[in-house]
C-alpha cells in the first residue's frame, strides 16, 4: 500500500516517501484517491507501522509538547492577548495539520515573527486585553481562510513575489523588533511605564529608566545567559535533558524564585512582575465572530492578509528544506490547506495565529519523529494534557522569564551573514547591476521594516520587490557580442570538409573582436510588448555610434535568440516593422539560435520578411538552413557579394568567394554550417 513520510535522524525504513496525489499502486476508485490527496491521513495512517515507529513518536511528541507549551506563553505574550492563548493555540492547529498536511517534522504552533505581526495589528485596537483576545481569534479566523482561499485557486505563485533578500531583511529587522520590545519588560519597567516599548522610551522617555526592577534585571539577565548557552549542557551526562528543555525548566525554577521573592516584599513596584491568573481548564468551542464584529473583522483583513503571506512562507520553507534533506515529498497546495484549516479551527479555540516552527522541526528530527503522529497529533494532545493539569498553577511564572525565552529565539531569525553575501556581491564589478542590487533591496526591507514597522515594512518589500522585477522586464540586458580570434573550433561535416564555428561572447571580455560591418548581439529574457521598445531603441543607439565612428552603416544585424525562452505576438510585430525598416536602408536583420515556441513563431511570422531583402533564390533557400550566428554571418555576406557590394573584412582576414563558395582566409576552411554534398 501507499506509504507516508519518513522521518531522519533514525532508521530510514519503515515509512515510505509521501508521495501525495502519486499513489504507489493504481486506485479503481478514482474519488477515494482525489479524497485522499487532500486528506492525506486516510492514505499514511492505515498503514503505520505501530510497533516500530510509535515509541519514537511518542517520545518525540512528549518533548515537543513541553517545549511548545513554554514557547507558546511567550509568543502570546508578543501578540498581546491573555497568556492562555497560546497554549490554546497549540492544542486543535497541531492536530488539523497532521490531518491535512504532508510534512513529517512539521511542528505546527505559536512563532515569534508571525506573533510580532499579530500583536502590532492587535495593538492599535486598545487597552483592552480581552477584547484583544477576542480580536486575535477573529484574525486567526481571516488568516485561515485566506490560506484555504489561496489553497484552492492553487495561489501559492503569488508569494513568489518576494525576493529572497527583501524576505531576509524584512525578517532580520523584525528580529531587532522583536528583542526592542521586550527590553522593557526584561529590567522590569512597570506597565504603565514601558508604553511605547524600549526604543520610545530611551528616545522619548530616558527619565522612565530609574523605575527599572534591579531583582527582575538581575533574573533576565541570568536567565537569558541559561537559555542562550544551555544547548553546551548537552554534553555533560545527565544535564542532555534539562538543554532539551531549557524553555520550561527556565519558567518553573523562577516561578518558584519569583513566588518566594514576592511574598517577602512588601512594595508591590519592587516586586517580579508575574503572568498573573490564568483561566483553568480546555478552551470552550465558540464561533469567533458575531453579528457586532463585521467592522472589526473588516479593520483586520488587511493584516490578516499579510500575516497569512507570512505563515506560509516561513512555514513552507522550513517543511521544503527538510522534504528535500530526508528525501520525502510536499505540495503546496496540501500546506496551504493544511495551514489553512488549522488557523480556521484553532479560532474556534480563542487561538493566535500558528505556522510551522523550523526550530522545533529541527528538534523533531534530532528526536526522531518518524510521521505527523508524533509532530503534531501527540504534541496536541500533551499541550492540552498540561493546560488541563497545570493552568491554574502558572501564575506566579515572571514575565521577564517570557520575554527571555522570546530575546533568545528571534536572536536566532537575523540573517546578518546573508547581508554580508550580498554586499560581497554587490562590490564584484564582474556581475551585472541586476544582480548586484539585490543588496539595495535586502537594505530596503530591514530599513523599512525597522522604521515602520512590520506591516508597513514588509508592504514596501513586497513593491519594492515587485517594481524591480518590472524594471529588469522592462529594462532587459542586452549584450553585444563578438569572437575570439584564437577560439575558433575546426569540425569536420559530413562531406569530409573542414568548417570553423566561432564562439560568440560578451565584447567586454579580453582580446574579443566584432564582426566588421555586422551587429550581433543577445537578449537575455522574454521579448513581448513591455521590453521590446527597449531592444529596438538599443539598436538605434548602437547604429548611430556605428555610423559615428565608421561613416557607414551596418550591413546586417543578427539577434541571438539563444536566451529568449519566450515571445508574444507584439514583439514579432514590431520585430516585422523592424525588419521592413532596416530593407529600406539594406540592411539585413536576422534572428539566430531561436529553439521552442520563439522559433515556432519566428519561422511562421518573420521568415518570409527575412528573406524578401535576399538577393537570389539560392539564398532565401540556404536562409531556411541557417541556425547559428555563424551561418547568419556567411548569408549576410554572401548576400552582399552578390550584390555587388564591398567585401566584408574582419580583424585582418578577408571573407573570399572562389567559385561560388565561401571560405576562410582561403584556407579551405567554410565559416558557417558544414557545406551539403
Amino acid at each position: 500500500g501507499s506509504g507516508f513520510g519518513m522521518a531522519g535522524g533514525g532508521d530510514v525504513q519503515g515509512l515510505q516517501a509521501p508521495l501525495i496525489g502519486t499513489p504507489t499502486k493504481p486506485r479503481k476508485n478514482a474519488l477515494g484517491a482525489a479524497v485522499k490527496s487532500v486528506v492525506p491521513i486516510l492514505e499514511w495512517l492505515p498503514s503505520y507501522p505501530w510497533k516500530r515507529c510509535f515509541l519514537a513518536d511518542i517520545s518525540g511528541g512528549l518533548t515537543l509538547g513541553c517545549i511548545l507549551m513554554g514557547q507558546s506563553l511567550a509568543h502570546a505574550d508578543l501578540c498581546k492577548v491573555r497568556l492562555i492563548s497560546g497554549p490554546y493555540s497549540c492544542i486543535m492547529p497541531p492536530i488539523m495539520y497532521a490531518v491535512f498536511g504532508t510534512s513529517i517534522h512539521a511542528s505546527v504552533g505559536t512563532g515569534a515573527l508571525v506573533s510580532l505581526l499579530t500583536g502590532e495589528q492587535l495593538i492599535k485596537l486598545g487597552d483592552d486585553i480581552e477584547y484583544r483576545s477576542h480580536a486575535g481569534a477573529i484574525l486567526t479566523l481571516e488568516v485561515g481562510v485566506i490560506l484555504v482561499v489561496m489553497g484552492v485557486c492553487r495561489l501559492a505563485f503569488l508569494v513568489r513575489f518576494l525576493s529572497r533578500p527583501a524576505l531576509s531583511g524584512f525578517i532580520t529587522a523584525s528580529s531587532l523588533l522583536i528583542i526592542f520590545s521586550q527590553l522593557a519588560n526584561m529590567i522590569g519597567l512597570p506597565p504603565w511605564a514601558s508604553k511605547g516599548g524600549f526604543i520610545g522610551i530611551l528616545v522619548h522617555h530616558r527619565n522612565e529608566f530609574h523605575h527599572f526592577n534591579s531583582v527582575t534585571t538581575l533574573m533576565s539577565a541570568v536567565g537569558f545567559a541559561f537559555l542562550a548557552n544551555a544547548k553546551r549542557l548537552k554534553q555533560i551526562p545527565g544535564l542532555r535533558k534539562i538543554a532539551d528543555f531549557k524553555e520550561l525548566f527556565a519558567m518553573m525554577v523562577t516561578l518558584f524564585i519569583a513566588k518566594h521573592y514576592n511574598s517577602t516584599v512588601e512594595d508591590e513596584e519592587k516586586k517580579i512582575i508575574v503572568v498573573g491568573h490564568m483561566p483553568t481548564g480546555l478552551p470552550s468551542f465558540s464561533v469567533p465572530v458575531g453579528t457586532d464584529d463585521l467592522d472589526l473583522a473588516k479593520q483586520l483583513l488587511p493584516g490578516a492578509a499579510l500575516v497569512a503571506i507570512v505563515v506560509f512562507l516561513c512555514s513552507f520553507a522550513g517543511a521544503k528544506k527538510f522534504a528535500m534533506r530526508d528525501g520525502y515529498q510536499i505540495r503546496p497546495f496540501n500546506e496551504l490547506i493544511a495551514l489553512g484549516v488549522a488557523n480556521a479551527v484553532g479560532s474556534f479555540n480563542g487561538a493566535v495565529p500558528t505556522q510551522i516552527g523550523l526550530s522545533r522541526m529541527s528538534i523533531a528530527h534530532m528526536c526522531g519523529v518518524k510521521s505527523q503522529l508524533g509532530a503534531n497529533i501527540i504534541v496536541g494532545i500533551t499541550i492540552a494534557a498540561i493546560t488541563q493539569a497545570l493552568s491554574g498553577y502558572l501564575y506566579s511564572i515572571p514575565k521577564c522569564i517570557l520575554c527571555c525565552i522570546i530575546v533568545n529565539a528571534a536572536g536566532h531569525l537575523a540573517e546578518f551573514p546573508e547581508a554580508a553575501k550580498l554586499l560581497r556581491l554587490a562590490m564584484d564589478s564582474q556581475y551585472t547591476w541586476k544582480s548586484r542590487s539585490e543588496f539595495f533591496v535586502w537594505i530596503v526591507g530591514f530599513l523599512g521594516t525597522l522604521y515602520f514597522g512590520a506591516f508597513l515594512g514588509m508592504v514596501i518589500a513586497v513593491v519594492f520587490s515587485l517594481f524591480l522585477i518590472l524594471h529588469q522586464v522592462v529594462n532587459p540586458e542586452i549584450t553585444e557580442l563578438g569572437f575570439h580570434p584564437d577560439k575558433v573550433q575546426d569540425k569536420l561535416a559530413p562531406c569530409g570538409r573542414k568548417y570553423r564555428v566561432r564562439q560568440w561572447m560578451n565584447i567586454a571580455r579580453e582580446n574579443v573582436v566584432t564582426e566588421e560591418g555586422i551587429l550581433v548581439c543577445r537578449l537575455e529574457g522574454p521579448l513581448f510588448y513591455a521590453n521590446v521598445e527597449s531592444l529596438q531603441e538599443w539598436l538605434d543607439e548602437r547604429e548611430v555610434a556605428h555610423e559615428e565612428q565608421t561613416g557607414d552603416t551596418y550591413k546586417g544585424i543578427i539577434l541571438s535568440a539563444a536566451a529568449i525562452p519566450f515571445m508574444d505576438t507584439t514583439a514579432t510585430a514590431t520585430l516585422e516593422e523592424m525588419i521592413t525598416h532596416y530593407r529600406e536602408r539594406n540592411i539585413l536583420f536576422f534572428c539566430a539560435n531561436t529553439f521552442g515556441q520563439t522559433g515556432r513563431l519566428i519561422a511562421n511570422k518573420l521568415e518570409s520578411s527575412m528573406s524578401t531583402i535576399l538577393a537570389t533564390e539560392e539564398l532565401k533557400e540556404k536562409l531556411r538552413q541557417c541556425s547559428a550566428v555563424d551561418d547568419f554571418v556567411s548569408l549576410i555576406v554572401e548576400h552582399h557579394q552578390s550584390s555587388r557590394l564591398p567585401l566584408c573584412r574582419s580583424g585582418s582576414s578577408m571573407w573570399n568567394f572562389t567559385n561560388g563558395e565561401f571560405s576562410y582566409n582561403s584556407g579551405g576552411y567554410w565559416l558557417a554550417g558544414p557545406p551539403t554534398e
